[in-house]
């Protein structure tokens, strides 16, 4: 049979040659690159950005500081004329450690020593003092200047200036190298049978 395909083949050259020359004109024409078309294409590429970087740096300030101090404070509970053969005066010492002054002053007399009562008084933190001259004075209608103070240890908060450190974040511009993509477009020449068929 294939004996017979060959003699057939031989016999008949002409026409198989003008049977199959133009599928192959054809053929090679089409997988010739004679169309241009347009491809997007995807690129990568390094850039150069400017990016903001985190530093840390020490720096001093001044801040207040409280603490606490110890200082006398005195008050003045009597400050008057009264005549002093018969003068008294009640009050109550509510601070502890207090220390009571009692004065008097601008007459001349003649004086026994003076009387001071103590008594606890019904709160505990506070004492009844009472002071009762026994004095004969002359001058001024036996009248003479007395002043009360009473002064006690008091704690107060002051402030002082004191100076720190604390760390600080700042940002500075710092040049990177990126990688980027970007997109375009290639002109590429294909064959048509790949334009067709792609």
């Amino acid at each position: 049979m294939a004996n017979k395909i060959v003699d057939v083949l031989k016999n008949h050259w002409k026409l198989v040659v003008f049977a199959v020359a133009p599928l192959v004109i054809i053929a090679i024409v089409f997988a010739i690159p004679l169309k241009t078309v347009p491809v997007q294409a995807t690129e990568k590429y390094w850039a150069t950005e400017t990016q903001q970087q985190p530093y840390t740096v020490t720096e001093t300030y001044v801040d207040q500081e409280p603490y606490t101090a110890t200082e006398t404070k005195t008050e003045t509970i009597y400050n008057d004329t009264a005549y002093t053969n018969n003068w008294s005066r009640t009050f109550t010492v509510d601070k502890p450690q207090s220390t009571v002054t009692v004065t008097m002053q601008g007459y001349t007399s003649y004086s026994y020593p003076g009387l001071v009562w103590y008594t606890p008084s019904t709160d505990a933190d506070g004492h009844i003092m009472r002071f009762s001259p026994y004095d004969y004075w002359w001058g001024n209608n036996g009248q003479a200047k007395i002043t009360i103070d009473v002064s006690y240890p008091q704690e107060i908060t002051k402030f002082r200036s004191v100076t720190k450190t604390r760390d600080v974040v700042k940002y500075r511009d710092v040049q990177v190298q990126v990688q980027k993509e970007r997109s375009g477009t290639n002109y590429v020449k294909k064959s048509l049978w790949a334009y067709l068929f792609d």
